[in-house]
């Protein structure tokens, strides 16, 4: 594992040495929770806390990470993964699991921004479900206060002033942070930004050893190179069959993106809305406590009425008036009373 990461970011050294690109730390696991994933993060559905350990408990390789949902939309909050030490401070009920699940989390650094520190960083967190024997593994991108899932590296490309300019190498894509194992995205769709064209160049999965070879395609009279191999998760991708480095299909659209966040060196993109963002700096069972306290402490508003108020008069007086002498409705009214006798607090005309 650790060579095939090392393989992956080698790319870095060879082609680009010298000039302003990430660095690739020595991809050794991170000893206890990484100060970028401290603190509580938040998205509409779920709370994620990485660092929700003891102080005690911090030398640890894997740490235990808390997962609130926020269930029967958005009033209750279930915590549904925690830390075993929190389960005295919980308050099961019909909507919580008597015991909490249990996930423990690897953090391993891939790319960390050469000027900003712990600005902006790529990493593969190793997420241990229960009763499975293997993690599953989901690359992040953070990027200030936000978490990316769906993130790109820029792996190359001639100098230019435009940050989006040059080839943006896309990370395989995790569904979640979730309880149950994510799901992972198949293809990744890497993409060759120019001033004129963007090039998007799909990467599938390989049975194929990884290297270091560039791929090439053409777009009349200008070549362009790309890696041919980008592994993410554990997996090899490539864009071009067996032996061959000629890159087929690619698709040239003019379509940038329009919502995403670059680091400051334009190194890292994370694309689309953050799947999280940080909401507090210091994640703790205080701060689950906390949270549950003020979700299940609201009250749902009253809701307005089916039907808009009316002025009705119904005229009690000429209806009796009217039923009096009909024995069918004479038979049924008797039949009121009796019920209302016999069920006391309910009243009938």
């Amino acid at each position: 594992m650790k060579k095939f990461l090392k393989n992956l970011f080698s790319i870095y050294i060879i082609f680009f040495a010298g000039t302003a690109w990430p660095q690739v730390a020595d991809g050794d696991f991170s000893i206890g929770v990484p100060k970028a994933f401290e603190g509580v993060w938040e998205r509409d559905d779920r709370f994620v806390i990485f660092s929700c350990n003891d102080s005690e408990e911090k030398a640890k390789q894997k740490e235990e990470a808390a997962i609130l949902l926020k269930t029967f939309y958005a009033w209750h909050l279930d915590r549904c993964a925690e830390p075993e030490s929190f389960t005295a401070a919980r308050s099961p009920n019909d909507s919580t699991c008597p015991e909490a699940e249990r996930i423990f989390i690897e953090y391993r650094p891939l790319v960390t921004s050469r000027q900003s520190g712990e600005e902006a960083s790529v990493w593969e967190l190793f997420i241990w479900h229960p009763r499975l024997r293997e993690a599953k593994v989901v690359p992040a991108a953070i990027i200030g206060g936000n978490l990316y899932l769906d993130f790109a590296v820029k792996l190359g490309g001639e100098e230019s002033e435009d940050p989006l300019a040059g080839f943006w190498a896309q990370m395989s894509k995790a569904d979640g942070i979730k309880v149950c194992p994510p799901l992972m995205t198949s293809d990744i769709y890497s993409n060759y930004i120019t001033k004129d064209a963007v090039y998007t160049i799909r990467y599938w999965r390989t049975d194929m050893e990884y290297t270091n070879e560039m791929a090439f395609f053409s777009d009349g009279g200008q070549t362009f190179s790309v890696v041919k191999h980008i592994q993410s998760a554990g997996k090899v991708y490539t864009c071009a069959n067996g032996r061959s480095v000629t890159i087929r299909n690619v698709q040239k659209t003019n379509d940038r993106p329009s919502v995403y966040q670059l680091d400051k060196e334009a190194q890292i993109c994370g694309l689309g809305e953050p799947y999280l963002k940080k909401v507090q700096d210091k994640g703790s069972q205080e701060a689950v406590v906390a949270l549950e306290k003020e979700y299940n402490s609201r009250r749902a508003p009253t809701p307005d009425p089916p039907f808009p108020p009316s002025n009705l008069d119904w005229h009690l007086d000429d209806i009796r008036r009217l039923e009096a002498g009909n024995k069918i409705i004479e038979a049924v009214r008797k039949r009121q009373r009796e019920f209302a006798e016999k069920y006391p607090g309910r009243e009938f005309f």
